[in-house]
C-alpha cells in the first residue's frame, strides 16, 4: 500500500463543496492505490464521513494524511472533532464534515463488489480488478458481444444490427437484444417490420429481480416460450437472428427496473450476463450480440465489467467522443481488464470519417485509442514449469489495433423497416469493417477438409517442408536453375507485361532479404526475356532477346548453368568471337580500380566506365574509355540485349565515400538515360538494387526516382507475405490437399486466408480460443514498423517452425502448432539482425551498438538507456526497426526485440505480479 509520499502527481481537489466531491477523491486514491495502511474503508453521507483505521492508529497521523491528500490545511478540531473543511463562500469561518475515525474489526469481512462504475463501498480493493467470475467462459460456450459508445449518434446500433446479420449469413444463431432502455433503435426497426414484441428486454429484467429462488431459470423458461417468434430475417446459411426488443410500453420513459437491480447479495455479481447467456443456450443460439445504452451510465455497467464478454466500443473522431471513449476504456481495463488467451480482446470501432480528408486524425485516434485497448488487455501468467513465451507483444499489439468503419452516405437516412436497413448494410458493406472481430462459431475447415486432416502423415509433410524452405531461405545459393519455378508477384508482372515487345530500362528496388537477387538468378536461368515471361506465366511477351549479365552478388552461387555461360553465348552469337567472354571478376577489378583513382566528383568518367562494363559483358571490348559509347551503339545496330546487374552493396557497401555515391548516382541515372536515348532502344538494363543505398546515393530526388520505378520495387506487404507462405507450402508438397500453384498469386484474399488453414490453423490455439488469428498474428510478427515483411523472413520462418512442429503430436488438425510458431519467430528475429549486420553495415552497425547495451533494457525505452542519438534513433524508425510512441519513447519491431535481447514492460509487469 502507498504511503504518504505516493500521493504524489494526483493534485487535492480544487473545489469541496459537499461529502459527494469528499468520497469522490477518496474513491480516486484508492483505485490509484494512494491509501495508506491504516485506512481500511471510508463511508461518506451528508452530514459526516467515517473512517475505518486500524487499531491503535493515532489520530494525528489520520489528520497529517487527510492534510496531505485535501491540501495543507483542510483539516482543524472542533470541540475534539476532527473537521474536513468544505467551500462556502458564505462565510470566512473553518465549516466542514465532521470525520468520525472508527477502529478496524479483527475479523471484519471485505465488502461484496459488484461490477458497477461507481461502487457504494470505498475500500483498498479499488485498486485491484473486480473479482474474476468463477467460470472462464460462458455455460454452453455462448458468445456475449457488446456494443457501446460514450455518446450516441456514432453508429453503434448500425455496427451491432451488421454483427448480428454477418454471424447469421455463416450459419450461426443470434440473439440480438436491443438493452438501450433509453433510448432503443433495433426495437423501432422490428416494429416497422410489423415484428412481434411478445417478450421483450424490461419483461425479462423484471422477471430475474422477482425470481423466488434468485435464479435465472424461471425467466429463461417463460422467455423461450416466446422468442420463437421474433426471428427477423431468411438466411440460406440456415443461420438465424431472434431479435429481443427493449419494451412492450406504448408510452415513452425511463426504465422501471435497472440491470444493477439485479446484483442482490445472494446472486453473482455477474448473474445479468449469465442469465443472457443462460437463455441464448436455451433458444439454440450460439452468439448474443446487445446493443447497450450510451454513455457511462449502470444501464450498461453490469454488462461490460464481464470480461467474459467481447466489448466493442464505437467512436466518431469528434473528440468528446474520442476523449470519452478513451477514458473509459481505460477505467473497464483497470476494473475488469481481459485476460489475453481466456477472454475476448475489446475492441474499438472508428465511424463517420472521409478516408480523402480525415488521414492526420484517423492515425492519431487510432495510436491514442490503441494504447488504452493495449492497456485494457492484460497478459496471463505462464503455467507454472511452462516455457517462458515472450512472443505475447505480437499478440496484443494485432488485438488492440482499432478497427476502421469510413464515412457511408447511405447510412445517413435509414430506413425504418428490419429488411430495408439490411439491404443498406449490404450495399455500404459495413460488416467489412467488422471482419477482424466476428466471432468464430464454426470450425472454418469443411468435415471433409477435417476428415483428410486426421488421415495424413503430419510428420512426413512437416518435415518437407521444412526442408524446401530450408533450402529457399538463401535460394540464390542453390544454383540459377535449380529451384525450378517461382511465385509471380504484381511487381514482376508489371515489369514483364510493361516490357513486352521493348526491352526494359528499370531499376527494381527491395530490401534485403526482399528477392532482388532471386529474380536476378531466375532471369539469367530463363536466358532469354519471353523465356522469362512464359515461366513467369506472363502472356503476350515477343521479346525474344538474350538476358546478359553484367554484375552478380557473391552469395550467388552455380550449378550447370553460371553468368559467364550466358555472356559467352551472346558473344557467340552476336559478336563473331569464339564465345569466350570476360569473366566477372574482370568487371569488379575495373569498377574498383574505379573507385580508388577517379575524381568522385567526374560524373562523366563514371558514365564512361559503367557503359565499358556493359560493352565487355556483350564481348565488344571497347579499345578505350572513350569509345565504350562508340562500340554500343554499333553492338545496339545488329543486336539486342537486356543487361542485369545485381550484387551492387556487395562493391559499394555502405556508400561510405563520395566516390561510391556518384558510381551509384550515375547508373541509376545517367546510364539509364543513355540508353533510353539510342535510337530503337535496342538495349536494356534492369538493376537490381536495395532502396537504402539509392537513397543514399541520390540525395536530391531520390524520391521522384524511387517513384518512377515504384511499380517494380519489391516490397513484400501483409499479403503477399501470405501468398509467399502457401506457395512455398505447396511447393514443398506439404498441403494436405494440392494446390495450382500458378494460381496463388490470383487468389481473391478470402479465400488464400482459408487455404491457409490446414497450413497453421485458424487462430493461434483451438479454432473457439480467444488467440489471435493466424493469418494476421504471421505477418504481424514478421513484418516490421513500415508494414513491410521480407520474403527471406517467411521462408525461415516456416522452415524452423516446420521443423519445431514435427515432434508435435497433440495438434493433428495443421501443419505448424502454435508453440512452433511462436519459438519460430525468434529464431527468425536472430537470423534477421545476423543477416543485416553482414549485408547492411549502417543499420547492422547500429543493431550491434543496440545488442552491446549492458543492462536489461525493456520495451519501451528512452534513447539514453541505449545510448544513441537522436539522429541514430531516426534513421532506425525510417528503417522500419523502431517506432517513437506518443510518450516519446521508443518501441522495437518484434522481428528485431527478440534477437537484440530486450524484454517487454508487459512480460516484466507480469512476471512481477507474479
Amino acid at each position: 500500500m502507498a504511503e504518504l509520499t505516493d500521493l504524489e502527481g494526483l493534485a487535492p481537489p480544487e473545489h469541496l463543496f459537499t461529502w459527494v466531491d469528499v468520497e469522490e477523491h477518496l474513491a480516486l486514491l484508492a483505485a490509484s492505490d494512494r491509501w495508506p495502511r491504516w485506512l481500511q474503508a471510508a463511508d461518506g453521507w451528508w452530514d459526516g464521513l467515517e473512517l475505518v483505521i486500524s487499531p491503535g492508529t493515532d489520530a494525528e497521523k489520520v489528520k497529517q494524511w487527510l492534510d496531505e491528500a485535501f491540501g495543507a490545511g483542510s483539516t482543524e478540531w472542533h470541540d475534539g472533532t476532527l473537521v474536513l473543511a468544505l467551500d462556502d463562500p458564505r462565510t470566512t469561518e473553518f465549516v466542514g464534515l465532521p470525520v468520525m475515525l472508527s477502529p478496524a474489526s479483527d475479523n471484519a469481512n471485505q465488502p461484496r463488489r459488484i461490477p458497477l462504475l461507481r461502487e457504494k463501498h470505498i475500500t483498498p480493493q479499488l485498486a485491484l480488478p473486480l473479482e474474476r467470475p468463477a467460470d472462464e467462459s460462458f455455460a454452453d460456450d455462448v458468445q456475449l458481444v457488446a456494443f457501446h459508445s460514450f455518446k450516441g449518434g456514432v453508429g453503434r446500433t448500425v455496427h451491432a444490427v451488421a454483427m448480428a446479420d454477418t454471424i447469421a449469413q455463416r450459419g450461426g444463431s443470434v440473439l440480438l437484444i436491443d438493452a438501450d432502455l433509453e433510448a432503443p433503435g433495433i426495437t423501432w426497426m422490428h416494429r416497422a417490420q410489423g415484428g412481434q414484441l411478445d417478450f421483450c428486454y424490461e419483461d425479462l429484467l423484471a422477471l430475474l429481480q422477482g425470481a423466488e429462488d434468485g435464479s435465472w431459470s424461471g425467466a429463461v423458461d417463460i422467455a423461450a416460450a416466446y422468442l420463437p417468434n421474433q426471428q427477423v430475417g431468411r438466411y440460406a446459411s440456415g443461420g438465424r437472428v431472434t431479435v429481443v426488443p427493449t419494451s412492450r410500453r406504448p408510452l415513452l420513459g425511463p426504465p422501471r427496473i435497472d440491470p444493477a437491480d439485479l446484483l442482490t447479495p445472494n446472486r453473482s455479481p455477474y448473474f445479468l450476463t449469465e442469465a443472457l447467456s443462460a437463455l441464448a443456450a436455451r433458444v439454440k443460439a450460439d452468439t448474443v450480440v446487445v446493443d447497450l445504452r450510451a454513455g457511462a451510465t449502470e444501464l450498461s455497467a453490469p454488462v461490460l465489467l464481464d470480461p467474459r464478454v467481447q466489448r466493442v466500443f464505437v467512436t466518431t473522431l469528434s473528440h468528446q467522443s474520442l476523449a470519452g471513449t478513451e477514458r473509459l476504456l481505460r477505467q473497464l481495463g483497470h476494473r475488469a481488464p481481459s485476460l489475453q488467451h481466456v477472454d475476448p480482446a475489446s475492441a474499438v470501432i472508428i465511424t463517420q470519417y472521409r478516408q480523402d480528408v480525415h488521414e492526420d486524425q484517423v492515425e492519431r485516434a487510432r495510436n491514442e485509442l490503441g494504447s488504452a485497448l493495449f492497456a485494457s488487455l492484460r497478459q496471463s501468467a505462464q503455467e507454472p514449469g511452462a516455457e517462458v513465451d515472450d512472443t505475447g507483444e505480437v499478440d496484443t499489439g494485432l488485438l488492440s489495433q482499432p478497427l476502421l468503419s469510413p464515412f457511408r452516405e447511405e447510412l445517413l437516412a435509414l430506413p425504418s423497416a428490419w429488411d430495408a436497413v439490411m439491404r443498406v448494410l449490404e450495399s455500404s458493406k459495413v460488416a467489412e469493417a467488422l471482419e477482424p472481430i466476428v466471432p468464430t462459431l464454426v470450425s472454418p475447415a469443411s468435415p471433409e477438409a477435417k476428415e483428410l486432416l486426421e488421415t495424413i502423415d503430419h510428420t512426413t509433410l512437416r518435415s518437407r517442408l521444412a526442408e524446401t524452405a530450408r533450402r529457399f531461405i538463401y535460394a540464390e545459393r542453390e544454383g540459377m536453375s535449380s529451384a525450378s519455378g517461382f511465385l509471380v508477384t504484381d511487381p514482376l508482372r508489371r515489369l514483364l507485361g510493361d516490357h513486352r515487345t521493348e526491352p526494359p530500362l528499370a531499376l527494381v528496388v527491395g530490401a534485403k532479404g526482399a528477392g532482388k537477387t532471386f529474380l536476378y538468378a531466375k532471369a539469367c536461368a530463363a536466358q532469354t526475356w519471353d523465356r522469362f515471361a512464359q515461366q513467369s506465366e506472363i502472356e503476350g511477351v515477343e521479346l525474344s532477346i538474350p538476358v546478359v549479365p553484367v554484375l552478380e552478388s557473391d552469395n550467388l552461387e552455380y550449378d550447370a548453368l553460371t553468368t559467364q555461360d550466358l555472356r559467352s553465348a551472346f558473344i557467340a552469337g552476336h559478336s563473331g568471337e569464339s564465345g569466350q567472354g570476360a569473366a566477372s571478376q574482370e568487371i569488379k577489378d575495373r569498377l574498383k580500380a574505379g573507385l580508388a583513382t577517379l575524381d568522385a566528383q567526374d560524373e562523366l568518367q563514371w558514365r564512361q566506365l559503367w557503359l565499358e562494363c556493359l560493352a565487355i559483358a556483350a564481348g565488344v571490348r571497347p579499345p578505350d574509355s572513350r569509345s565504350a559509347e562508340t562500340v554500343l551503339t554499333e553492338l545496339g545496330k545488329r543486336a539486342r540485349a537486356v543487361f542485369v546487374i545485381d550484387g551492387l552493396e556487395d562493391l559499394l557497401q555502405s556508400l561510405d565515400s563520395e566516390s561510391k555515391r556518384t558510381a551509384l548516382r550515375v547508373l541509376l541515372i545517367d546510364v539509364l538515360a543513355w540508353l533510353r536515348s539510342l535510337r530503337g532502344r535496342p538495349l536494356g538494363l534492369v538493376v537490381f538494387v536495395r532502396q537504402d543505398l539509392v537513397a543514399r546515393a541520390v540525395r536530391q530526388n531520390s524520391g521522384q526516382l524511387l517513384a518512377r520505378y515504384d511499380p517494380y520495387a519489391l516490397r513484400w506487404d501483409k499479403e503477399e507475405a501470405l501468398r509467399l507462405a502457401l506457395w512455398v507450402t505447396a511447393h514443398a508438397g506439404a498441403l494436405p490437399a494440392p494446390v495450382d500453384q500458378s494460381q496463388i498469386a490470383e487468389l481473391p484474399y478470402d479465400e488464400l486466408v482459408d487455404t491457409l488453414i490446414p497450413v497453421w490453423g485458424w487462430k493461434m490455439g483451438t479454432e473457439k480460443s480467444k488467440e489471435a488469428r493466424s493469418h494476421l498474428w504471421v505477418p504481424a510478427a514478421l513484418g516490421d514498423f513500415n508494414d513491410q515483411v521480407q520474403a527471406r523472413d517467411v521462408v525461415v520462418f516456416l522452415s524452423e517452425a516446420a521443423h519445431l512442429s514435427i515432434p508435435q503430436t497433440a495438434w493433428e488438425d495443421r501443419l505448424l502448432v502454435p508453440g512452433a510458431m511462436r519459438k519460430a519467430l525468434l529464431a527468425c528475429s536472430t537470423n534477421k539482425i545476423d543477416s543485416i549486420q553482414q549485408e547492411n553495415q549502417e543499420v547492422g552497425d547500429l543493431l550491434s551498438r543496440l545488442q552491446q547495451v549492458r543492462q536489461q533494457v525493456t520495451v519501451p525505452f528512452d534513447l539514453e538507456e541505449v545510448g544513441i542519438s537522436v539522429k541514430d534513433a531516426d534513421f532506425l524508425v525510417d528503417s522500419g526497426v523502431f517506432a517513437r510512441g506518443p510518450d516519446g519513447r521508443y518501441w522495437v519491431a518484434e522481428i528485431y526485440r527478440h534477437g537484440l535481447g530486450y524484454g517487454s514492460e508487459r512480460r516484466a509487469k507480469v512476471l512481477w505480479r507474479r
